[in-house]
């Protein structure tokens, strides 16, 4: 079995937000998906350990804000690769809050939902999010952004910098792309991924 396979399901790109006792955070995600029409559903997976996910668990909402193709690395960056826990990522931010009051960034986005969780499933290392949506809105006509278009971007800032792109390796597990600036192959043994904590032999080269 090629266990490759699975990379090649296609996926967005999606800034996740939720406020839970006074605290507010945003993250990246590429896993929502519309489950229904009637009522209108949709579904998100996150992983246990990540900040966002802690609060959804104590908020029962969220907001999904798709970004669109002209979103930017370090947007991305700022909202996908450091913690909530350590950083507050909103602080220096155009953000506004949704009807639920969780916060939502606008900034190259081309659509907003709202969702109130109407069940949650624990898949292990991950749980999966259900909920109904409270409210949306469509911010522009742009092309959404999908996650092999988001790679394709970071490896094209990386050929006009470099001259050449490394090989790319993603965590099987939580989809963490690696990109630090010493090879992939040359990391020691004992390398683990910094959001699942799963060792080097748990990334495939994309």
């Amino acid at each position: 079995m090629d266990q490759t396979a699975i990379y090649r399901i296609p996926y967005g790109l999606y800034y996740l937000g939720t406020t839970a006792n006074g605290k507010s955070n945003i993250c990246v995600v590429n896993t929502v998906s519309q489950v229904t029409d009637e009522p209108k559903r949709v579904s998100v997976t996150v992983l246990k350990t990540n900040f966002t996910c802690e609060l959804m668990l104590q908020s029962g909402t969220f907001s999904v804000s798709i970004l669109d193709a002209d979103s930017t690395l370090a947007d991305i960056a700022h909202f996908g690769q450091q913690s909530g826990r350590n950083v507050d990522k909103l602080a220096e931010k155009a953000i506004s809050f949704d009807v639920l009051g969780n916060p939502v960034y606008k900034e190259n986005c081309a659509a907003v939902m709202s969702v109130r969780v109407t069940q949650t499933v624990d898949l292990g290392t991950h749980v999966m999010f259900i909920g109904e949506l409270a409210d949306a809105s469509v911010e522009s006509d742009k092309t959404p952004m999908t996650y092999a278009a988001y790679r394709a971007k970071k490896a094209g800032v990386k050929v006009e910098a470099e001259q050449a792109a490394p090989a790319t390796y993603q965590c099987k597990i939580c989809h963490y792309v690696y990109d630090g600036e010493i090879p992939f192959e040359e990391l020691p043994d004992d390398y683990v991924c910094p959001v699942c904590k799963k060792p080097k032999s748990f990334f495939v080269k994309m």
